[in-house]
C-alpha cells in the first residue's frame, strides 16, 4: 500500500515531519509500506494534476494534517481516502492509521469551515455554505 502526505522537506525518513497541507508545501511525499521507503515529490512533476498523478502512483489513502474542501471532494471521488494527521510526525501518523486512531475528513464537515476556502464566498460554487 502507498500512503501519501504533504512533506515538510526532501526527508525521505520516516521521522520526517508532515506539511500543513500540499497548497502550503508543494511536495508530496509517499510511503510504500511494503518497500518502507519514501520517495518525495515536487508539484512541478505533476504533469495532468495532482489527482492523476496520484493514480498513476497507486497511492490508496492520504495523510494530512489540511485540505482544502474541493480537493477533498475529488479524492473522495475517486476513491482515494483522506484521513486528518494529528500532530505533524510521519511516523506517529502512520502507526496511528494501522491501528485505526485516525479519522477520516469528512467532505460535508469541510465544507462548513468557511476558514478552509481560499476564495470569496461570491466565486465559490458550494451550495452548501452560507
Amino acid at each position: 500500500m502507498k500512503i501519501g502526505f504533504p512533506a515538510a522537506g526532501l526527508h525521505n525518513e520516516k521521522k520526517s515531519l508532515l506539511a500543513g497541507s500540499f497548497v502550503e508545501s508543494g511536495l508530496m511525499g509517499v510511503y510504500n509500506t511494503q518497500t518502507d521507503e519514501i520517495v518525495v515529490v515536487p508539484k512541478e512533476n505533476f504533469k495532468n494534476g495532482i489527482v492523476d498523478w496520484v493514480h498513476e502512483e497507486e497511492i490508496s489513502l492520504i495523510i494530512t494534517p489540511d485540505i482544502k474542501p474541493m480537493a477533498l471532494k475529488v479524492f473522495k471521488e475517486e476513491g482515494v481516502e483522506v484521513y486528518k494527521a494529528i500532530g505533524k510526525i510521519l511516523s506517529l501518523n502512520i502507526q496511528l492509521l494501522f491501528n485505526k486512531d485516525l479519522m477520516s475528513f469528512s467532505v460535508e464537515s469541510k465544507m462548513q469551515e468557511k476558514s478552509s476556502c481560499s476564495s470569496s464566498c461570491s466565486s465559490c460554487s458550494s451550495t452548501t455554505c452560507n
